[in-house]
């Protein structure tokens, strides 16, 4: 078999098992990849999030801002701290290594995050390998839970595949989202 056949070949496996492994996340994660609509301009992603929390408002708020213990239930955290504290604002850096498949980026983000308890964090990058990044998170009481409405869109300052970059975003903002619902959920338990 020529060379240049075995190697598409080992890029179609390879895509096979991407496709798989990112089905099975799916099944298990609290977050669905359907209710995260992620689009590429140029190298900007622009990510919008509608989904459901099935805990009161108060607890899911809790957990959204627990900055200082955040690499405990989110994996691809390595590091999340709060560097500073003003009235209603935070200065967090995270640091982590985000991974899709054979691909893995590691990032450090540094934001001024906004809050407007148990309704809204705004978040505005100062530093890190993230060029821009400005997010929103508004938060409203469901009669079985909590919605929760996201909004970001980001400029980072490492290269992410053209085909792959959308999924990788959609892929890492499921497994975030999946940890945070999965906290709360632990965290209700315990209550």
């Amino acid at each position: 078999m020529p060379l240049p056949v075995k190697q598409l070949l080992s890029v179609a496996l390879a895509l096979l098992l991407l496709a798989h492994q990112s089905l099975a996340g799916e099944s298990e994660a609290a977050a669905r990849r359907d209710d995260i609509r992620v689009e590429r301009t140029g190298e900007t992603f622009t990510v919008d999030v509608v989904m459901h929390a099935p805990v009161l408002q108060p607890l899911a708020w809790a957990v959204l801002i627990d900055f200082e213990r955040m690499a405990e239930f989110i994996p691809n955290l390595t590091q999340s701290q709060v560097l500073a504290r003003g009235e209603g604002t935070l200065r967090v850096r995270q640091r982590g290594v985000a991974r899709y498949g054979p691909f893995s980026s590691e990032f450090d983000s540094t934001r001024d995050i906004q809050l407007t308890p148990q309704r809204e964090i705004r978040a505005h990058g100062v530093g890190g390998n993230i060029k821009r990044l400005d997010s929103v998170m508004r938060l409203q009481a469901e009669a079985d839970g909590t919605r929760l409405e996201y909004h970001a869109e980001v400029l980072p300052d490492f290269w992410l595949p053209p085909l792959f970059g959308p999924s990788f975003v959609q892929h890492e903002t499921a497994e975030q989202f999946s940890a945070m619902i999965n906290e709360m959920l632990r965290r209700r338990q315990v209550q």
